[in-house]
């Protein structure tokens, strides 16, 4: 049997997500991401899991996500 799905899903190219997220001392990790997408209300990311960010979402279980506003100008590519 054949289906077709439409799932609700949101992909950013790369880099336009920001993530932060806190160092063991306090301060704040700030790092680009590669590649963010979602499904329906989970957000995907992809990281490499020796990275500081990926040390501190283990040890503090939060970050913040820093996305650009739909407002911003859009890049133009030369055909």
């Amino acid at each position: 049997m054949h289906k077709v799905i439409k799932p609700n899903i949101l992909y950013f190219g790369t880099p336009v997500v920001l993530i932060s997220t806190r160092n063991e001392d306090g301060s704040t990790n700030l790092a680009p991401m590669s590649s963010a997408w979602w499904l329906n209300d989970s957000c995907m990311l992809g990281m490499s899991e020796r990275s500081q960010t990926v040390q501190n979402l283990l040890r503090e279980r939060e970050c913040v996500l820093n996305l650009p506003s739909e407002n911003l100008p859009r890049s133009k590519c030369a055909s």
